[in-house]
């Protein structure tokens, strides 16, 4: 079995992100590991990125969150 991965970013306060020779993408959060196929990944960083957005212009505003009702759960590879 070829356990070999590429690291594609760290953090010591918040885990890493790699690739492995399979070409999953796995992002480690502390005891949490999520492996994303490569669309996944790309998903989830342009997801992260609007979240960011969105949050810093919370963050300037001032404006409160608009929490709303409860989000039913994401299917499986949405």
């Amino acid at each position: 079995m070829d356990n070999r991965v590429a690291v594609l970013a760290r953090s010591q306060s918040v885990g890493a992100v790699s690739r492995c020779v399979h070409g999953c993408i796995h992002v480690r959060l502390g005891a949490v590991t999520v492996t994303l196929s490569e669309e996944q990944y790309f998903a989830f960083v342009a997801m992260i990125n609007e979240s960011a957005a969105n949050f810093e212009l919370f963050r300037q505003t001032g404006e409160e969150f608009d929490f709303g009702p409860a989000s039913p759960p994401v299917a499986d590879g949405v």
